[in-house]
């Protein structure tokens, strides 16, 4: 049977109706089903107005809601955190039941973000977990299909996966990590920034920077990555 892939929705005022919704883009979906996955959409369980609230305003989610959401999750292989630009709460309970469950785990951009932001419980440690990257790269060009290049660590399962040292990437965020605690960093930019990480001693958590799902179609490198992805969580 095909494993079952995760995307954790994300919050959106749709420009037709200016209604909330939560959603993924479409790159994400096709990019799991291209690769031998099925693809289910994630969504919170409390009853918040995410696309109206800033994630300091939301309250830390109840243990019933906690629990009504990790049945969700229950029913996935794998997990793909897509990019974003607002942490939530959820995010954090996600992102903590697939470490402490080693389920196989994809973290894109903002996704990636979280598995390092999870680690950090409160406000005063949040504290420039993530910076401005402000080193003259620029790091946002939302329609380019490179941007930049990115090294990666020899010792990793990113290389192991891609097979090379440096490759070529999208870009599409103006923060960085800037601070960690429990993961291995795996890949960085030209101007420094991390664009990688991992956890070490599970089997196929990774985060990158980048947006693999938008160049899925066209790299082979990226491909690789969702292929390595799905054949895990396949053997979950």
């Amino acid at each position: 049977m095909k494993p079952i892939i995760g995307i954790v929705g994300r919050p959106e005022i749709t420009e037709r109706y200016s209604r909330e919704s939560t959603m993924c883009f479409d790159d994400y979906r096709t990019a799991i089903v291209n690769n031998g996955g099925i693809p289910i959409l994630i969504l919170p369980t409390q009853n918040e107005n995410y696309c109206r609230k800033m994630p300091r305003e939301v309250p830390f989610m109840l243990e019933e809601e906690k629990a009504d959401l990790i049945e969700s999750l229950k029913l996935c292989d794998g997990f793909v955190l897509p990019g974003g630009n607002r942490i939530y709460d959820y995010d954090s309970v996600i992102a903590d039941y697939v470490i402490e469950n080693n389920i196989p785990t994809l973290g894109i951009c903002m996704g990636m973000q979280t598995l390092v932001f999870r680690d950090f419980k409160d406000a005063e440690s949040r504290i420039d977990v993530l910076k401005k990257i402000e080193t003259g790269l620029n790091h946002k060009e939302l329609d380019k299909k490179y941007v930049h290049k990115v090294r990666i660590e020899k010792d990793s399962k990113l290389y192991e996966i891609i097979g090379k040292e440096e490759i070529d990437v999208n870009s599409k965020h103006i923060y960085a990590v800037n601070k960690y605690k429990d993961v291995k960093i795996t890949a960085y930019s030209e101007d420094g920034a991390i664009e990688g990480i991992e956890f070490p001693d599970k089997d196929f958590i990774i985060g990158v920077q980048w947006h693999p799902e938008s160049m899925e179609e066209y790299d082979e490198n990226m491909r690789k990555l969702f292929k390595a992805f799905i054949d895990k969580a396949s053997k979950k």
